[in-house]
């Protein structure tokens, strides 16, 4: 159930509606959408849409595609980039696991997946979307050197990230020492990152690279 901060968001205006794609949408012309060619970042569960209006704000020279499965998260995200004057974003209102084969080659040279539901219990685990199946799938879209930000307040689950990366036939490389690092000072905080360390928790930060090595 939506909370009542985000039932307002119902309703948008035309200038953040622009900014949401239609389910149908092609992703495989990204050309076509954005309306010109520029290099492109991705970001994976754009949540409230600060980490995006933001980024996509301090470069407008470049292309943001966000994905997040709760429509009204996107019409939030969508109100935010359209405030910031952020009309080089697109936003889709998906699960990531289906929209990632619909998306071109080689299409991103950042990646940012921040704060991805934990699903802590082992149970759950399962259900977690960073998996090895979806590097691999991020290694398709990715150009070399690309890099794929992870962010996460439960450090099991980015050893597991850091982990399945390295079960890859050399796809993806890590950047920090020991493949990891906490509390990193990050130029855009979102808001879960600001409501975790409120509580006190230390953030992992995982943060690789794609190499040139081709697809198996």
């Amino acid at each position: 159930m939506a909370s009542p901060a985000l039932r307002r968001y119902r309703r948008i205006s035309a200038a953040a509606a622009a900014l949401i794609l239609p389910a149908d949408a092609d992703l495989g012309a990204l050309d076509a959408l954005f309306g010109r060619r520029a290099p492109r970042r991705l970001e994976l569960g754009c949540g409230h849409g600060e980490f995006i209006a933001a980024l996509a704000a301090a470069h407008p020279e470049e292309d943001c595609l966000g994905i997040e499965l709760d429509p009204l998260r996107v019409n939030k995200a969508a109100h935010k980039c359209a405030a910031a004057g952020a009309q080089h974003v697109r936003l889709l209102a998906a699960a990531a696991e289906a929209v990632l084969p619909r998306l071109p080659p080689a299409a991103f040279h950042r990646i940012y997946a921040l704060f991805p539901d934990p699903w802590p219990k082992r149970a759950h685990r399962r259900r977690r979307l960073l998996n090895r199946a979806t590097l691999l799938a991020l290694a398709r879209l990715a150009v070399p050197g690309c890099r794929l930000i992870v962010s996460s307040d439960c450090h099991e689950y980015a050893l597991q990230v850091l982990t399945n990366a390295t079960t890859l036939p050399g796809l993806w490389r890590p950047l920090l020492p020991n493949g990891y690092a906490l509390d990193l000072p990050v130029r855009f905080v979102t808001v879960f990152e600001r409501h975790k360390r409120a509580e006190g928790a230390r953030i992992m930060h995982v943060h690789l690279e794609r190499s040139a090595v081709p697809l198996p």
